[in-house]
Order: C-alpha cells, then sequence, then structure tokens
C-alpha cells in the first residue's frame, strides 16, 4: 500500500502540473474571464462596435495611416485656410496681413493639433464615423476644398469654401442614405481652442487684462450668453433661434453660425488640460452646434450649411458676415454709445491716417460735446478754488468736529453768496458724463483697429502697454497736479488717503493699452485747461465787478461831497448875509 502510493504520487504531481500549465496558459492566450478595471469595476465583453472603435484609435497613429495625409488650401487676401484629410477640419488659419504677423510668421488661429480637436470638424451620430477614417480631398478651386467619405451605409461629402467677406470659411455638409433601410441621423460641428495659463498672463490687480483671456458665447433668442473659462468647466447649453457660437479673447473669435436650417442646440464648455506642479497648463475650449435630428429613407440626402468666421474682430468684416456676429464683441453696458465712437474714431482717421492722433481728436471731439455739461462742474470748482485759504482756515480750526466745521462751511458761503445746492448741482453733469467714458474705455480696449498699429516714437503699438510707461507716469503727474489745483472741503485725514489717487491710477494704467493711457492723458490735459479757463473767467467777472462797486462808491461819495458842499455853502450864505 505504501509503494503503492508512492508510485501515484509522481503521477498526481505531474496531473497537477499539467493542470496549471493548461489554466495559466489559457488566460495567457485567450485573456482572464474576469478582468478588473483600476477603479475595481469589471470590465464588460466588447461589442463588435466598441472593437472596431478601439481597433480604429490604435491604427488613427499609425505611419500607414500618417502616410495618406493629404492637404488643401483656401487662399484669400486675408487668409491661407489649411485642411487635411486625416481629421477633417482646419489644421491652420494663417492671417495674411502685415500687422498680424508674429515673429516674422503669419498668425495662425488654430490652436490646437490634434485631430479630434480641429475646428469645424463634424460628427454625425446615428453614423458614427470611424475615428481613423481617411477622407478623399479634392482641391476644387484655389478658394474651396471637397472632402468626401463613404461607409456604414451613407456618403459624406463637405465642401469648403470662402466667403465674400474677410474670414468667412462656408461649410456643406451632404449626406446620403446608401443603404436600403431607413437611417435616423443628426449632425454635430464643433470648433475648439487652446489657451494656455502662461499666456493668459499674470494679472494683477495693477495690470491689464491679458488680451489672450479666452471666453465661449452663444447667441440666441437675441441674448448673448458670454462664460469664462471658470463658469465654462461645468457645461452649459441653449436652445431656441440660435445665431451662433463662439470662442473668442479680446481681439480673436472663432464663430459657428447655421444658415437657412436652424441649429437646435448651441453647447459650450472647457476643460483644464496637462499639469504643472499640480497647476493645470492650460485650457480647452469647446463650442457646438447641434442640428436636429432627419430620417432619411434609402437614397435620400441632406444638406446642412454652416458659416464659420475665423479671424480678428473687424468692425466691417463682422457686419459682412452678418449673423449678428458683432455682438462677439463685448462693448460692455453701454454697447450703443461705444460702437459709435468706434465709427467716429475709424472715420477720423481715414482722413489724419494715424490711430494715436484720431484718439486725440476724438477725445477734443467729445470734450467740445460735453462743454455745457462740464462747464458748470468747472465754474463750481473755480468758485471753491477762491475760498480755499478759508476753507483751510475752517479745516484747522475744526479738525475733529464735523458739526462746528459744517455751521462754519456753511455761513462761508453765505458770506460770499454761494448755493450749497448749486454747488452740489455742479456735481450732476459728472454722472451724465460717465457712460460716455465708459463707453469711452470699452471701445479703445477692445478696438482691434488699434492692434499692432504705430503712433509715434516708441510708441508702435496702440493695443499694447507703452514699453517705457511714459503714458502713465504723465497721466499721474497730471492728476497730482489737478488734485492740487482744486480745492476741498474734505478733513485733513479724508485729504490724506486722496494724495494717494494719482499713484493708485499711475500703477494701474501702466499696463493698459497705449491707446487707452493716450485718450486719460488727452483728456486730463483738457480738463486742466478748462479748469484755468473758468479760473480767469471767474477772476475777470470777480475783477470787473470791483470795479464796478468801487466806481459806483466813488461816484455816490463824490455826490455826496457836492451834496454836502451846497448844504455848507447854503448854511454859509445866509450868515454871510447876516455878517454883511
Amino acid at each position: 500500500m505504501q509503494g503503492e502510493n508512492q508510485r501515484s504520487l509522481p503521477t498526481m504531481l505531474l496531473v497537477a502540473g499539467a493542470f496549471l500549465a493548461i489554466y495559466y496558459g489559457a488566460q495567457y492566450f485567450f485573456g482572464s474571464p474576469e478582468e478588473t478595471t483600476p477603479d475595481g469595476g469589471e470590465t464588460a465583453e466588447l461589442t463588435p462596435e466598441q472593437r472596431e472603435q478601439r481597433d480604429a484609435e490604435v491604427r488613427r497613429d499609425s505611419a500607414a495611416r500618417q502616410g495618406q495625409l493629404a492637404t488643401g488650401t483656401i487662399t484669400t487676401g486675408d487668409m491661407i485656410a489649411t485642411i487635411d484629410n486625416l481629421g477633417g477640419g482646419l489644421t491652420h488659419v494663417q492671417l495674411t496681413a502685415e500687422r498680424y504677423r508674429q515673429a516674422e510668421a503669419a498668425m495662425d488661429l488654430v490652436t490646437t493639433d490634434r485631430e479630434e480637436y480641429r475646428p469645424l470638424r463634424i460628427d454625425l451620430p446615428g453614423v458614427s464615423i470611424p475615428v481613423d477614417a481617411v477622407w478623399d480631398l479634392e482641391q476644387v478651386s484655389p478658394t474651396e476644398v471637397r472632402l468626401t467619405w463613404q461607409g456604414r451605409g451613407v456618403e459624406v461629402v463637405r465642401s469648403f469654401r470662402a466667403g465674400e467677406g474677410p474670414y468667412q470659411i462656408w461649410q456643406t455638409v451632404r449626406v446620403r442614405n446608401t443603404g436600403s433601410t431607413e437611417r435616423d441621423l443628426r449632425l454635430r460641428v464643433s470648433t475648439w481652442h487652446y489657451v494656455a495659463r502662461e499666456a493668459e498672463g499674470g494679472s494683477s490687480f495693477f495690470g491689464n487684462r491679458s488680451p489672450a483671456i479666452s471666453q465661449g458665447l452663444c447667441r440666441h433668442d437675441d441674448e448673448t450668453e458670454r462664460k469664462d473659462r471658470e463658469a465654462l468647466l461645468e457645461r452649459h447649453g441653449w436652445g431656441g433661434a440660435i445665431d451662433f457660437v463662439a470662442v473668442e479673447n479680446t481681439y480673436f473669435v472663432q464663430a459657428i453660425a447655421p444658415h437657412e436650417t436652424p441649429a437646435e442646440f448651441c453647447g459650450l464648455q472647457a476643460t483644464n488640460r496637462g499639469d504643472v506642479d499640480g497647476e493645470p497648463h492650460g485650457s480647452l475650449f469647446e463650442a457646438t452646434l447641434l442640428f436636429p435630428r432627419v430620417e432619411l429613407d434609402a437614397g435620400e440626402q441632406h444638406v446642412w450649411q454652416t458659416l464659420a468666421f475665423v479671424g480678428p474682430k473687424t468692425p466691417a468684416a463682422l457686419e459682412a458676415a452678418g449673423h449678428d456676429l458683432p455682438e462677439v464683441v463685448n462693448l460692455g453696458t453701454f454697447a450703443m454709445i461705444a460702437r459709435a465712437f468706434a465709427s467716429l474714431l475709424r472715420f477720423i482717421q481715414t482722413y489724419v491716417g494715424n490711430w494715436g492722433i484720431a484718439i486725440i481728436i476724438l477725445t477734443i471731439m467729445v470734450r467740445i460735446a460735453l462743454f455745457p455739461l462740464t462747464d458748470r462742474s468747472f465754474r463750481s470748482m473755480a468758485q471753491m478754488r477762491k475760498l480755499k485759504p478759508e476753507m483751510d482756515e475752517i479745516n484747522a480750526r475744526f479738525p475733529s468736529d464735523p458739526e462746528k466745521k459744517q455751521a462754519a462751511i456753511m455761513e462761508l458761503y453765505r458770506k460770499h453768496g454761494i448755493n450749497p445746492l448749486a454747488q452740489l448741482g455742479g456735481c450732476l453733469p459728472v454722472l451724465f458724463q460717465m457712460p460716455v467714458f465708459f463707453a469711452l474705455y470699452a471701445s479703445l480696449s477692445t478696438n482691434i483697429e488699434l492692434y499692432h498699429q504705430p503712433f509715434a516714437l516708441w510708441w508702435q503699438d496702440l493695443s499694447a502697454p507703452d514699453p517705457f510707461f511714459v503714458l502713465p507716469l504723465a497721466l499721474g503727474a497730471l492728476m497730482w497736479l489737478q488734485q492740487k489745483l482744486t480745492p476741498t472741503s474734505m478733513d485733513p485725514a479724508q485729504a490724506r488717503v486722496m494724495q494717494f489717487m494719482p499713484v493708485i491710477v499711475t500703477l494701474f494704467m501702466l499696463f493698459l493699452p497705449a491707446g487707452l493711457c493716450l485718450y486719460m492723458l488727452t483728456n486730463s490735459v483738457l480738463g486742466i485747461g478748462q479748469q484755468k479757463l473758468n479760473e480767469w473767467r471767474l477772476n475777470r467777472s470777480q475783477a470787473a465787478a470791483v470795479a464796478t462797486t468801487g466806481t459806483t462808491t466813488e461816484s455816490g461819495a463824490n455826490e455826496g461831497d457836492k451834496g454836502t458842499g451846497g448844504a455848507s455853502a447854503s448854511k454859509r450864505g445866509p450868515g454871510r448875509s447876516r455878517r454883511g
């Protein structure tokens, strides 16, 4: 029995080894019957469609597929747009105007390099075009490129052509059902834009908002939804009457607008990308138009047309594109006034040929137009300036007793015949001017026509900060001077705080566009000039009043002397008579 067991032990070990070899060999060649994903969940068996998609993703980056790359171009006087046959979207949009050149190269508005994030790429929910699809590309003309793909029971033909206006690319998508059964599908057109945190700049309280900071827009039902990066980390979408969807920064925009066939939905989203020391490297913005679902019988086709505007926010170009695209320019609350100022500035520049001189002339024109309003304020300040020595004396007498100080100021007003309500009314014109100033600020801050435009000397880009800070420093000096020329009834503590305002404004203006600083500087010079003019007028009127009062007094005195002399003579006359 013991010998039998000894003989059977090697046999048992051999059987066990064979079983283990078969078990692990089957797992190696055929996979474990139960795999777990990193999150602990079980992976379901792939469907044929999922397996095909997985294989297509592998083939997408293969050298064989890259060897089939073909490109076409749309060339106009404003841009060169490049389209390839792999992603089926825009790979480059280069602006050819000299002022858009950067480092000896044309500016490229396509900021993404992966196929799935290329502007004007399409999806057909209901067809699922493979991610490794290779389109047949045809250069129809210098301004038109055609892409064709056929598979999965449909034929898709996409035509890209330049529009009649600048920076326009029209895309026509025709889908034909080549199968024998009805197909249910819809069209989705998207654009993407990537911006790095570094490009967004290290904006601070004392600095300009970087023009590269981007936002998403959707114009629907005559309203413009504008969302920044933080808001778009959660996806947003709107229905209704869609005019366009876009991704923009201060000076440039990628917009898609439906034409003839209304879109059903516009969507916006931003996702953080990359990782640098635990912080995102940048953000990827997505803007999408989704069209209503259509049903195609065998042999039927459907056509969609969209307008893409990819370029600078030039007012004339946006107007030519239509679809309410001028709304991509963010002019703030007083957009109507700001738009009028932008048109007037453009009109002036056509005559003077220099945008900096045009800004100076525009500022002078606005100052003249507002003169009736500002004159009352400056007259009030001129009157107050005459009282400054006495106001300083009152502030010194009552440094910590506001009630007595106010009573003394009211007595001073009564003594000099000044109506306090009239002084308050002198401040009201400033409030009426505020919409004009805000509109001018918005117009100059967002005006693409100032982009890379020179003024004089070292000011070679009115949309960029002054490289030597001359304009903001001069503005601070003028504000300090104007502050010294303007009387105040504030207590010494408040006055000391206000002394820092020129410094704060100077720091704030250091990194604002030179064109905006030029406007502020010109406006300050004109303000000081108007203030001195009103002081001169006040001095002259007071001198005339004193002269008139003196003449009247002297005349009265002379008349009095004559009267007295007559009375004396009459008194003396009878005396003499009696003495005689």
